[in-house]
C-alpha cells in the first residue's frame, strides 16, 4: 500500500493489537479464472515457539468457498485488517487552504496459506479462535454431542497464514501542526464509536501533548 514514512506504523506490537481489535480481515486472492476474489473472514494471529520471530495468522472457512482451494495454490496470499477511519474536516486547521481528508489504520499481512484439515487439528485450531473470542462458549462446544461436532467440523475449512512480511499504517494527522492534532482528537474523542478509537490511537501514539 501506498505509505508515506510519516504514517508508517512500524512496531508489530501495535500491528497485532489493531489485528485483535479489528479481527475481521479481508482475505485475498485470485480465483480459478485469475480474477480477484475476497473473503471476509476473522483471523487471530500466534507465535511459532519453534522458530523465534515468526508468526502466523489462523482462521477458517466454509468449505463450500472455493476460495481456499484457489488460496492454497497461491504463492502468496493477502489479509487485509482495517482500523477505525473517520473523516476529517479542514476547519480543524490553522487556514483556508486546505481541503478535507479520511483518517484511517490498516494492516496488510502477507504470507503462504497452509490448510489444516485433519480433524483433531482443526478442533484444536477452533478451540484456539474461541479461547480468543468467547472462552465461556469451550464448555458448550465440548458438550455438544461428538457426531454433531464432526458434522460441523467437515463442514469447514482450517488455515493458517505463514506470514512472510507485513505493513501498518496509521494515517491519524502526523502532518498536521499540534493544535490542529489537538482539535482533530477532541472533535473524535466526543463523536462516534470510530471517531472516539481513533482518537485513543492519537493518544497512545503520543501524537497529543
Amino acid at each position: 500500500m501506498y505509505n508515506p514514512a510519516h504514517f508508517v506504523l512500524s512496531e508489530l506490537s501495535l500491528a497485532r493489537q489493531l489485528i485483535d481489535e479489528q479481527p475481521l480481515a479481508l482475505l485475498i486472492g485470485p480465483d480459478a479464472a485469475g480474477r480477484s476474489f475476497v473473503t471476509h473472514v476473522p483471523l487471530s494471529w500466534g507465535e511459532d515457539a519453534a522458530a523465534p520471530g515468526s508468526w502466523w495468522l489462523e482462521g477458517h472457512m466454509a468449505r463450500a468457498n472455493p476460495h481456499w482451494g484457489w488460496l492454497a495454490g497461491q504463492r502468496e496470499v493477502l489479509a487485509v485488517f482495517s482500523g477505525p477511519d473517520a473523516y476529517v474536516s479542514p476547519r480543524h486547521y490553522e487556514h483556508e487552504r486546505n481541503v478535507p481528508t479520511w483518517n484511517y489504520l490498516a494492516v496488510h499481512v502477507y504470507g503462504e496459506l497452509q490448510l489444516v484439515d485433519e480433524p483433531d487439528a482443526k478442533d484444536a485450531l477452533l478451540k484456539r479462535l474461541i479461547g480468543r473470542h468467547e472462552p465461556g462458549y469451550a464448555a458448550q462446544w465440548r458438550g455438544l454431542p461428538e457426531d454433531f461436532q464432526h458434522k460441523l467440523l467437515a463442514a469447514i475449512v482450517g488455515f493458517r497464514l505463514r506470514v512472510t512480511r507485513w505493513e501498518a499504517k496509521a494515517k491519524v494527522s502526523q502532518n498536521r501542526a499540534p493544535a490542529e492534532r489537538a482539535r482533530i482528537a477532541a472533535e473524535f474523542a466526543a463523536g462516534s464509536a470510530q471517531q472516539r478509537e481513533l482518537s485513543r490511537w492519537m493518544q497512545q501514539l503520543g501524537l497529543l501533548a
